[in-house]
């Protein structure tokens, strides 16, 4: 692999984990994420040889190709007319754990029943900067939107989500 793209396994080593996390944020399956991801490199992979650092970073370009995947994957699924409830809830089933898991199973239910009343928009620019750990310049040029309008859906985003886990009303 070396040979032919030069830097490609470092850069998957570094930035992996990132990816991962953005697609099972966004699939709830961490099955759903190694396919995505797996797709996500090897597309990047096919085209590392013509990046042009000029058009922008690598890690931008690397979130477009997963932002890509991501959308690929649901239009695939909405063809094969696969809509269960764990799908709607937008997770894997659980299998039945020790108390703290329940906990956490609990809060991230709680966390995801937040995300889902933000606008796609705003859930997309949330799960970038916390789950792909995007920069807002980055999350700007991926999703066509202006730095300070990236910040600003963030910023109100967060307000929301917190004003709702401490029960005040937003």
């Amino acid at each position: 692999m070396t040979e032919s793209a030069p830097g490609f396994a470092q850069f998957y080593e570094e930035w992996f984990p990132k990816v991962f996390n953005y697609a099972r944020h966004r699939t709830g399956s961490a099955t759903r994420a190694d396919e995505i991801v797996s797709e996500t490199f090897s597309r990047a992979l096919k085209s590392w040889p013509s990046f042009d650092a000029a058009k922008g970073d690598r890690r931008t370009w690397l979130f477009s190709i997963a932002f890509r995947a991501v959308a690929d994957h649901y239009r695939s699924e909405r063809r094969r007319g696969w809509l269960g409830l764990d799908f709607l809830l937008g997770r894997e089933p659980r299998e039945p754990g020790p108390e703290r898991s329940l906990e956490r199973t609990a809060e991230s239910d709680r966390i995801l029943s937040l995300l889902s009343r933000l606008s796609e928009e705003h859930r997309e620019v949330v799960s970038l900067k916390f789950f792909g750990g995007q920069s807002n310049r980055s999350i700007a040029k991926l999703m066509s939107l202006g730095e300070s309008n990236v910040a600003v859906i963030l910023f109100r985003s967060v307000r929301l989500m917190r004003k709702s886990l401490s029960g005040v009303e937003a």
